[in-house]
């Protein structure tokens, strides 16, 4: 899905609406991870991945069924380095994965001689956004530090559009990370990246929602047939978005 060039005006500010329409779209989607969606954009390239480790227990678990992400860009990637505020994690992966292209630090203010030596394709921002008290200076400061060192980016973020978070409202329940800051949608992902500089351009939805039986039937019926099975954008939970940094 590409971002209407209607809408840029209304994201960078230059047009105000107190009840803007935003066509999302009656496409249907494909089935994918958020993994597999970012390993086929960053295949080849050269990425930095910010927020590159995971909660300690699960890290080994998640390379033996090969679902840890930074291990999914390092095999997938022409090169990778990944950076990651947890001293502790980034000290486990180190001694005990063979995941050695990894540094601690704070992207925003300590300096990484691994990133200045070269430049980068893509950026990835894995599942962070959310975790932030403010996404856009985290962003900015970013852009302003590795802007000329870094030519696109990727993010991705929680959906608020998706049918399991319509049935927790009909049954007056939120559930949550209890460490999120915010949820979001097409339009106020592509507004927080466009305050802080970027340019978004195409948004892919993915991480597709647990299905119903009746779902499941007529999705094993389409697959007998051959018939691709594709879903409405409300389907999914993840929202990733890509685009340029300068």
């Amino acid at each position: 899905m590409r971002i209407e060039p209607e809408v840029l005006k209304y994201l960078k500010g230059e047009a105000f609406k107190t009840s803007l329409f935003v066509d999302i779209g009656k496409s249907k989607h494909r089935i994918i991870s958020r993994e597999a969606a970012i390993t086929e954009l960053i295949r080849d390239k050269n990425v930095i991945h910010i927020g590159c480790s995971d909660h300690i227990p699960v890290i080994k678990q998640k390379i033996s069924n090969n679902s840890w992400l930074h291990k999914l860009i390092t095999d997938n990637a022409k090169n990778c380095v990944g950076i990651d505020i947890d001293r502790e994690s980034i000290e486990f992966i180190k001694k005990e994965t063979e995941y050695q292209n990894v540094f601690h630090g704070d992207i925003l203010t300590d300096s990484f001689e691994v990133i200045d030596e070269k430049n980068w394709d893509y950026v990835v921002f894995g599942e962070i956004v959310e975790h932030l008290d403010n996404p856009v200076n985290f962003l900015k400061v970013f852009k302003e530090k590795y802007g000329e060192k870094v030519s696109k980016f990727i993010i991705t973020v929680p959906s608020i559009y998706n049918i399991h978070q319509f049935k927790n409202m009909k049954n007056y329940l939120e559930i949550i990370n209890s460490d999120h800051r915010f949820w979001f949608t097409p339009y106020t992902i592509a507004k927080v990246l466009v305050s802080a500089g970027y340019n978004p351009e195409r948004i892919i939805y993915a991480n597709l929602q647990s299905l119903n039986i009746k779902e499941l039937i007529i999705r094993k019926i389409k697959r007998i047939l051959g018939i691709s099975a594709g879903y409405p954008f409300y389907y999914f939970n993840t929202i990733i978005i890509t685009g340029d940094i300068n």
